[in-house]
C-alpha cells in the first residue's frame, strides 16, 4: 500500500536544476522498492585468510512509492524505520524536487522540506537529529544544508564557499566528503569549521557514488578511467591517499556496501556482488530483477542493520 501526503508548494523552473545538476542525467521517471536481506553460503571455496564467500539473497519485494516523475536517491534514517528519498514535483509546467519520508510502520511517504527551492541527496546527520541535504537556491548555487528532521526547515548552509555539490558523506562529526560538480568533477575533503574554506580536492573525473567501507577508516567512490571503465576506489581522508579497488561492470558507477563488506552494483536488472577483502577481482552476479525492476536499476541503498536494501527502479519508457 502507497499513501503519499503532499502539502501545497510553490516550485522554481525544472530548466534551473538541470542546468546545474550532475544528477540529471539520469533523471528519469522512477520509483523506489525494499527488499529483504539475507546470507546464504557460496559454492566457491575458501581464501585463506579471507571471511567464507557468501551470496546476497533478496526477498519480500515491495513498492514504497508511486509516482509518475523522478524518485531516487533513497537513504535508510532513523534507526532503520524510515526511508529519506528525493521526488520530482511538477505543477503548472514547473518542477522541483523535495525529500521525502517514507515510514515503514505506517507504509505512508511526507514531504518533509516542502520548500520553494529544490533539495535532493538526503543523508543523516552525525548526531541523528537532522539531514544533510544539497539545495538548490534560485540563483542556480547547489550548496549543502542542514535540514531538521521534525519540521523540515533548513537550518544552516554548512560549506558556504563550497558549491556546486552534488553529493556527500559524512566523514566523522565535523568533515564531509564531496562530489563538487566542475569541469572536472572533483573529490573533495571539507570541514564545517572551515566554512570559508573550498576544501581540498583528492582525485577528480569521479562519480556520483560515495559511501564510507564497512569496518574501516576509509571511503569509497566511482572513478571514470576512460570511456568504457568506472573504477571503484578507496580514499583515507586523513593520510590524503586514494587506491583502486576493482573495475566496475561496464555500464555502472552507481553502488552501495552491505554492512557485511560487500559491495553492490546494478547493470540492467541484473545485480553483482564484490566483497571488500576479496582478492578476486571481478563481480558475481547474485539477482536477476527483470520481474521487479523490468527498466533497470540505478541507485542502491542498504539499511543500516544490512537486512533491507532499497532500489531505484526506472520506469518503462514507450520504446520498452
Amino acid at each position: 500500500m502507497v499513501k503519499i501526503t503532499q502539502l501545497v508548494k510553490f516550485s522554481i523552473s525544472l530548466v534551473l536544476i538541470f542546468s546545474v545538476a550532475f544528477f540529471t542525467s539520469a533523471q528519469s521517471e522512477s520509483d523506489i522498492m525494499t527488499a529483504s536481506v539475507s546470507y546464504e553460503d557460496s559454492l566457491s571455496e575458501a581464501t585463506a585468510g579471507q571471511p567464507s564467500p557468501k551470496i546476497i539473497k533478496l526477498s519480500n519485494f515491495q513498492k514504497i512509492t508511486d509516482s509518475p516523475s523522478y524518485t531516487n536517491q533513497p537513504y535508510f534514517i532513523n534507526g532503520d524505520t524510515a526511508l529519506a528519498y528525493t521526488q520530482m514535483i511538477t505543477s503548472e509546467n514547473t518542477s522541483q524536487t523535495d525529500i521525502f519520508i517514507y515510514d515503514f510502520a505506517t507504509q505512508s511517504s511526507t514531504n518533509l522540506s516542502n520548500s520553494p527551492t529544490s533539495e535532493y541527496s538526503p543523508t543523516p546527520t552525525p548526531e541523528g537529529k537532522g539531514l544533510s541535504v544539497i539545495r538548490v537556491n534560485s540563483q542556480g548555487k547547489q550548496q549543502l544544508w542542514y535540514l531538521q528532521l521534525g519540521n523540515g526547515k533548513a537550518k544552516i548552509n554548512l560549506l558556504p564557499a563550497v558549491e556546486p555539490v552534488g553529493y556527500h558523506v559524512w566523514d566523522g562529526a565535523k568533515k564531509v566528503l564531496l562530489f563538487v560538480l566542475g569541469e572536472p568533477q572533483t573529490l573533495r575533503s571539507a570541514s564545517i569549521n572551515k566554512p570559508t574554506e573550498q576544501g581540498t580536492v583528492l582525485d577528480i573525473n569521479i562519480g556520483p557514488s560515495l559511501w564510507s567501507i564497512p569496518d574501516s577508516n576509509l571511503f569509497s567512490y566511482s572513478k571514470k578511467i576512460d570511456e568504457t571503465t568506472w573504477q571503484l576506489r578507496s580514499v583515507d581522508t586523513k593520510k590524503k591517499t586514494t587506491a583502486a579497488l576493482v573495475n566496475m561492470p561496464v555500464d555502472s558507477y552507481y553502488y552501495a556496501w552491505s554492512p557485511e563488506g560487500y559491495a553492490v552494483t546494478a547493470v540492467e536488472n541484473k545485480l553483482y556482488q564484490w566483497h571488500y577483502t576479496s582478492a578476486i577481482k571481478t563481480w558475481t552476479e547474485f539477482a536477476d530483477l527483470s520481474t521487479q525492476c523490468p527498466a533497470g536499476i540505478s541507485r542502491l541503498s542498504f539499511s543500516e542493520k544490512g537486512d533491507k536494501i532499497a532500489l531505484v527502479c526506472n520506469h518503462l519508457t514507450a520504446s520498452q
